[in-house]
């Protein structure tokens, strides 16, 4: 394994480090990629030992974490305490995304005028179903279907207005479906930021590179969605705490293996007591470790590119376009195929012809999403040229 992939496995807590809870990875890594809840829980998964989607949807339904639009204007699940400095920096380009959509869907307004009718319809109501907060709107004249009425809770999500819910419980009118709730009634506070942009800026290079080393500003750039001039300034600002690497690498000094010192979290930059999060414990995983891991992991969306961990040949297979990120199958670093997940039989598409120990791993999806039962594992002979 290569001392780069080595590095960025351990740093993506990929080496499973014990005592670090939902939280404590949400925290590790910043953001957690969440547009799609089962491979976001599935992501908690490939990262801990003996966690369980139910751990995930506790940590929802009780705040310690909070999903909402982030890094690039995707949902992702973050800290609470993170959210404000995140949205200062995210919100901007969120809202003009946001409002140019709308328009697409045909609802005219600007943020002077959608923002008061967002909050009046959520202010209070706990968390809403798409289609109730759609109601909600219409009732207070601001009429809006289908993604016009996502689009407006985006908006108020780059204010720091809105933020989702849990999705509705099983036996629940809107069960397994987005919520979208005010966040100051969910949070118990508004979202702000205590940080300058420039300290918001040190912050996010910091944490980013605590979950990605060693990297580049660019590749900060293409994760966080921000100006590459932005991504320097925050190398700059930090700059006495960076190691370079051959290759123009960087990595936060003392941290080579995923070991070392925490980072300050940003309640104790403010405080000034500077304990830091939970550092990772261990080294990268042991060669040949395989890994399943779900669809859009940070694995594959963290760095600008997947060089080196991806093959060109296999791109896609992996990506086939149109948003998709399909699961893969990650042995030594290195994606070696495809996987899914159909009731109890989990299918390998491996690239080569070879047959992945996989057993062990899908044994554990099945445990953890609350399955009975040993999956059946089928091996999918690849096609000619397949990923070419």
């Amino acid at each position: 394994m290569s001392d780069l992939r080595g590095e960025r496995l351990a740093a993506q807590s990929l080496h499973r480090p014990a005592l670090l809870g939902v939280p404590g990875l949400v925290g590790r890594l910043l953001a957690v990629q969440a547009q799609d809840v089962t491979a976001a829980a599935l992501a908690f998964r490939v990262r801990s030992t003996g966690l369980t989607r139910e751990d995930v949807e506790t940590a929802v339904r009780e705040r310690s974490i909070v999903r909402a639009w982030g890094p690039r204007g995707t949902l992702h699940y973050m800290l609470p305490e993170d959210l404000g400095w995140l949205t200062s920096l995210s919100g901007p380009a969120l809202a003009r995304t946001a409002i140019r959509r709308i328009g697409q869907e045909g609802v005219a307004g600007s943020p002077e005028t959608l923002l008061p009718a967002v909050v009046r319809a959520l202010e209070g109501q706990g968390p809403l179903t798409k289609a109730e907060l759609g109601e909600r709107l219409s009732v207070r004249g601001l009429p809006a279907t289908g993604q016009a009425i996502v689009h407006l809770a985006a908006l108020g999500a780059a204010h720091g207005l809105v933020v989702l819910g849990p999705g509705g419980r099983d036996g629940a009118p809107g069960a397994g479906k987005p919520t979208y709730v005010h966040a100051a009634d969910w949070l118990g506070a508004p979202v702000a930021s205590s940080l300058d942009r420039d300290r918001s800026l040190a912050e996010l290079a910091r944490r980013y590179l605590r979950a990605h080393a060693p990297a580049t500003p660019a590749d900060l750039a293409a994760w966080s969605g921000l100006p590459l001039r932005d991504a320097r300034t925050g190398w700059r600002l930090i700059a006495g705490s960076l190691d370079e690497l051959p290759g123009g690498c960087w990595r936060l000094r003392g941290t080579a293996s995923g070991t070392g010192s925490g980072i300050e979290t940003t309640s104790e930059i403010a405080s000034g007591t500077g304990a830091g999060i939970e550092p990772a414990s261990g080294t990268a995983p042991a060669p040949h470790a395989v890994r399943l891991l779900p669809a859009f992991d940070e694995y594959l969306l963290g760095w600008r590119t997947r060089s080196g961990v991806l093959a060109d040949a296999h791109a896609r297979a992996v990506h086939p376009g149109g948003g998709i990120l399909r699961p893969t199958v990650l042995v030594d670093g290195v994606i070696r195929g495809t996987w899914s997940l159909n009731g109890s039989t989990l299918t390998v598409s491996p690239f080569e012809a070879e047959r992945l120990p996989v057993q062990a791993e899908a044994e554990d999806v099945s445990r953890f999403l609350g399955r009975p039962g040993t999956p059946a594992v089928f091996h999918r002979e690849p096609a000619s040229g397949h990923g070419r």
